[in-house]
């Protein structure tokens, strides 16, 4: 058998182990930690990026002077990062069997960085 031959066996290997272990879901046999503690853990960050997502957003509306609008951009463009990073906790704690919370009410309470308005944004 060729070279070329024995690389194509062994992805479809590789591909049927992956097969057979899809079915077990995200946590794994040999996972140690604690589900519940982790998607607690995943919830604290998932409230502070809310609030890190509501802080920038606030930001880049309000942002004044004479640069404002590449600054506005730069709160923006924070925000749709910290977006991302709240879509991929969520879609962790649901893989983990786990609900996001989402909910608006103790947000604040739950998220470990703090909602403040900055007062200067002139530059």
């Amino acid at each position: 058998m060729s070279a070329s031959g024995t690389f194509v066996n062994d992805i479809k290997e590789i591909r049927r182990r992956a097969r057979q272990h899809l079915s077990a879901g995200a946590v794994t046999q040999n996972y140690e930690g604690k589900v519940g503690d982790t998607i607690a853990l995943l919830n604290h960050a998932v409230a502070t990026e809310i609030v890190c997502i509501l802080r920038y957003k606030f930001h880049a509306i309000c942002a004044t002077g004479l640069a404002s609008e590449a600054v506005k951009a730069e709160f923006a463009q924070h925000a749709k990062e910290e977006e991302q990073h709240l879509d991929l906790l969520a879609e962790r704690i649901n893989q983990l069997g786990g609900k996001p919370n989402l909910n608006p009410e103790g947000v604040s309470s739950r998220a470990a960085s703090e909602y403040v308005e900055g007062r200067t944004w002139s530059t």
